[in-house]
């Protein structure tokens, strides 16, 4: 009943769990293409779990696992237009902005599009000058939650002396004052944090 996500930063690799109920979990590992190789089908399950324990996931977690479903490999870039809106078609979703999904904001991402796209639409008669508002928004909220992620990633799955050097001098100074950590990523992108220079520098130990 409790979701993890267990990172080894040296590896670059992170191990997302979700519990789904009767002894399922839903698993993904987190890797970079300049350290990994593909895995897909079950032939692979064996070196999932020998990824997975390497990432520090305990080993007697995944001792009898099985796989209950597609074991695959897929990009995780992030990916976006600029101003979804033009001519009458609003986009939403993926179709708007995929964010990299190691840290989890598609689903978040898809239903924020549809409540701010409906709200203009139900505060503007002009419905082209409400696609053009959200469009705006969503050009700002997705902004953000760009900004973060890159920044989670740089800190956490970064690898390299440079990489390692700079969690040394953050992370120590982050478990002492968890207001260093933007929080947009998991509150929402319209938080009370501004992501600004300021911000960076605290997150990253630099100030």
């Amino acid at each position: 009943d409790t979701a993890y996500a267990i990172i080894n930063p040296s590896l670059g690799q992170s191990v997302p769990l979700f519990p789904q109920g009767n002894g399922r979990v839903r698993a993904y590992i987190v890797q970079t293409k300049a350290t990994s190789t593909r895995m897909q089908g079950e032939a692979d399950l064996p070196r999932f779990i020998e990824e997975s324990v390497k990432t520090f996931a305990p080993a007697e977690w995944s001792k009898d696992a099985r796989a209950a479903g597609i074991l695959a490999t897929f990009d995780g870039a992030d990916t976006w237009v600029d101003h979804p809106y033009r001519n009458g078609i609003a986009l939403m979703g993926d179709a708007a902005a995929s964010s990299d999904p190691t840290w989890g904001q598609g689903l978040s991402l898809t239903v924020r599009d549809a409540r701010v796209l409906r709200d203009q639409l139900v505060a503007d008669d002009d419905w082209d000058a409400a696609g053009h508002a959200y469009a705006a928004a969503h050009d700002r909220h997705y902004a953000a939650i760009h900004t973060c992620d890159n920044w989670f990633s740089e800190l956490f799955l970064a690898t390299g002396p440079e990489a390692d050097a700079r969690r040394a001098k953050a992370l120590p100074l982050i478990a002492q004052d968890a207001t260093r950590v933007p929080d947009h990523a998991f509150s929402g992108p319209d938080i009370d944090m501004v992501l600004d220079e300021t911000m960076r520098r605290r997150f990253f130990g630099e100030e």
